[in-house]
């Protein structure tokens, strides 16, 4: 099976206001679109890594088992 790191932002942490976004962007909506269920079905194996925007997200990443 094909691994596979999925590496976004904390969508807790996204201004969805923002007009640079898709209209209608929502914290929900990005869950959603990152089902680790459908991935598996594709016959990878996934991870999900939320990063926040600081100088923490170096070391989030790095935790992550390979």
């Amino acid at each position: 099976m094909k691994k596979v790191l999925m590496v976004g932002l904390e969508p807790s942490t996204v201004d969805f206001s923002d007009p640079a976004l898709p209209p209608g962007m929502t914290e929900a909506k990005v869950h959603a679109g990152l089902a680790l269920a459908d991935i598996a079905g594709r016959g990878w194996i996934a991870e999900r890594c939320f990063i926040n925007p600081d100088e923490t997200a170096v070391s989030t990443v790095e935790r992550i088992p390979v």
